[in-house]
């Protein structure tokens, strides 16, 4: 009789909290959330346009955002955008004493999934470190880099991407990426050696921000024409596309029995220029 009425108990707290999730699924202030989110988006970057189609309540518990979408003021053209978004508490965190949060996004074909936290007791303020991993994500897709690099470049992107600072001043925190980008092309602005475009097999590269400027430790791209290696910096500007390069490097071709040119790339991201040593 008691192991009955234990479970009897048993049954009706967990059909009450059911009822309870589906009474604040059914009355999630959605367009409420949406709002305050784009405020402060606003508030953090009154440049930047953000468009949210809906938030929903997810589970563990959290939010989902379909259809996000970010542009700039005077190049509303080139934007990122992502299908979803899901942001999750972090409960293991929070039983140390932190804020964390989980992340998982899907657009451009792929999905990113990571997390990030707070390191003070309790506070959405003071550093945080965030670490991602993401893949399949198909770079043709996004708008935002066609318009930074002037050009069109294709590829399947795979990598991962770990950031340390605080949100206050996040130009002055430390960003490092490792990618590999997969069976692509890259388009020259000018003739090389007979090419017009550089196809590639895989490009692997590691690289590092830090007070607004880009450190390529190296760079490698395998092709059936060519090969090619660089390292070097990138200094940013307001406009990414006037961002000044200072990098050195290599290229092979195979198809001219495996001739190497050395080579320094100067100008801008929008207006490169290559000077062979």
């Amino acid at each position: 009789m008691k192991l009955k009425m234990n479970w009897a108990i048993a049954g009706y707290v967990l059909a009450g909290i059911a009822m309870l999730v589906l009474f604040l699924y059914l009355r999630f202030p959605g367009e409420t959330v949406k709002a305050y989110v784009k405020a402060m988006a606003a508030v953090r970057n009154p440049q930047m346009l953000l468009s949210i189609d809906t938030v929903q309540p997810a589970t563990l518990p959290g939010i989902a955002l379909e259809n996000i979408t970010i542009g700039f003021q005077g190049r509303p053209e080139a934007t990122l955008h992502a299908d979803r978004l899901t942001i999750r508490a972090g409960w293991l965190a929070l039983l140390r004493g932190r804020i964390a949060f989980i992340l998982a996004a899907e657009g451009y074909g792929g999905v990113l999934k990571g997390h990030v936290e707070f390191a003070d007791f309790f506070s959405l303020h003071g550093p945080l470190s965030a670490e991602a991993n993401f893949r399949e994500i198909r770079i043709e897709k996004c708008a935002w880099l066609k318009d930074a690099l002037v050009r069109q470049i294709t590829g399947t992107l795979q990598g991962s991407a770990a950031f340390s600072g605080a949100p206050e001043t996040l130009k002055n925190g430390t960003l490092n990426i490792e990618f590999t980008l997969m069976n692509g092309t890259y388009p020259l602005q000018e003739s090389f050696f007979g090419f017009d475009r550089i196809d590639f097999n895989r490009v692997d590269a590691k690289i590092s921000i830090r007070n607004g400027a880009l450190k390529i430790a190296g760079l490698t791209l395998k092709g059936e024409k060519i090969n090619c290696s660089l390292k070097g910096n990138v200094l940013f500007a307001d406009d990414i596309r006037d961002s000044q390069i200072d990098l050195t490097g290599t290229i092979e071709i195979p198809v001219e029995k495996n001739k190497r040119v050395t080579l320094a790339i100067s100008g801008t991201l929008g207006n490169p220029k290559t000077k062979f040593l």
